[in-house]
């Protein structure tokens, strides 16, 4: 049984996916298997594998019809044999020493059940940026337990699928909802973070791609399910920044509904929010005309091309 299993969803990434698991085939801890769930394809992703990896005993290719990005990692999850699950994106990249700083924190931890690092956002070669995360920077470079997952989430996510990893048991409690279409990540990190501690590498050992056809973020949710932040909302007596956390995500959304005309989400999201939680940045730019919102939109990409990013914190 190895140590991990690194569980690969596949959707239409020809030009990424050789990349991806060469970063894991590079990995200085070798003690894994990989296992890629193809979901209904359509270019060439299936036959980069065969071609590249054929002969590579530690990778597994499923091949389904499309079944959506839930049900293709739940499925994969399924069939790994490893103690810790290892999510990594067709797209996404890993430092040579992101699996053995996973098994540092495994040994170092072992009151932790969920395991994560720190990324860098790739925009392209030349255009990248590190996340704003509320945690102090004199904690770079170390490990620690995180005490609350939900306050040090406030700003941009501490981490994506491609750099969490939880033990294999996490999955007979949490699993991702397959009814879910958009911010599946989302959900399944709040219930992971609701029942068991994190473990955190404090150093960036991921790169994580934007601007990547195929991409469901870049898709917004219009006509999907998305998240129902309001399944949460009977834990905030008991965890004092879930309110905060969660009203944040729906502000986030908000936009997202405004610029797209999508009224009956922006109902849905506005039911339980606080608009308290929300800084004045944000709470102006609700209130403001969709033109000015959508320009504000197109100085931030300018200006994220210039390695600068501008936030509504």
């Amino acid at each position: 049984m190895p140590v991990f299993s690194v569980v690969i969803p596949l959707y239409n990434k020809e030009n990424y996916i050789k990349n991806t698991i060469d970063s894991v085939l590079n990995q200085t801890f070798t003690d894994f298997e990989i296992i890629v769930v193809n979901d209904g394809s359509t270019d060439n992703s299936t036959q980069v594998i065969e071609k590249s990896f054929s002969q590579n005993s530690n990778i597994q290719l499923f091949n389904r019809n499309n079944h959506g990005l839930s049900a293709t990692r739940n499925f994969g999850i399924t069939k790994a044999k490893g103690e810790i699950i290892a999510l990594l994106d067709a797209d996404d990249l890993w430092n040579p020493n992101y699996l053995s700083s996973l098994y540092e924190l495994y040994g170092k931890f072992p009151k932790a059940d969920l395991y994560g690092s720190d990324y860098i956002e790739l925009y392209s070669e030349k255009n990248f940026l590190e996340p704003k995360k509320n945690i102090s920077k004199t904690l770079k470079n170390t490990s620690f337990l995180v005490d609350d997952f939900f306050k040090v989430s406030m700003y941009q996510p501490i981490f994506t699928a491609s750099n969490f990893a939880f033990k294999k048991s996490v999955f007979n409690t949490v699993q991702f909802n397959e009814s879910t279409q958009y911010a599946e990540d989302i959900e399944f990190f709040i219930k992971c973070n609701l029942n068991f501690k994190l473990a955190y590498m404090y150093r960036p050992l991921v790169e994580v791609y934007f601007n990547i056809p195929n991409q469901m973020t870049k898709a917004g949710f219009k006509g999907k399910t998305i998240i129902d932040f309001s399944q949460f909302e009977v834990f905030i007596d008991k965890n004092k920044s879930l309110k905060k956390y969660l009203d944040r995500y729906r502000y986030y959304f908000l936009v997202d509904c405004k610029l797209n005309n999508d009224t009956e989400n922006y109902k849905k999201l506005t039911k339980n929010l606080e608009f308290s939680n929300l800084t004045t940045k944000q709470r102006f730019l609700l209130i403001c005309p969709v033109l000015f919102v959508k320009s504000i939109k197109k100085i931030k990409t300018l200006f994220l091309k210039r390695n600068i990013r501008l936030t509504s914190y």
